[in-house]
């Protein structure tokens, strides 16, 4: 079984998905299980839906707390080897 690849410190790209979509950037501070705990680049809300990417994996989650310096993450989908996609290289065919 893969596993999520990262280091602590690790630069992600962090879009917070729906109504209030905005884009930036974030630190990887640690991992416990289906959590993560980020230092983000801009401001996070509870409930809040985010994408995760870095290095060809890419990660979907909820945000669970925040406080104004870190954010913890509840994953809930993961594409681990999103690098290795050949329809993105290619574009789509049908």
């Amino acid at each position: 079984m893969r596993e999520l690849n990262w280091n602590p410190e690790q630069s992600v790209e962090m879009t917070v998905l729906g109504d209030a979509a905005r884009a930036g950037s974030a630190r990887i501070l640690e991992l416990s299980g289906k959590r993560l705990r980020l230092a983000p680049g801009i401001p996070l809300q509870t409930g809040a839906a985010v994408r995760l990417a870095w290095d060809g994996q890419l990660l979907l989650g909820e945000v669970l707390d925040t406080n104004p310096s870190d954010a913890w993450i509840e994953i809930h989908h993961m594409m681990l080897d999103a690098a290795e996609l050949s329809w993105q290289k290619q574009g789509w065919q049908r």
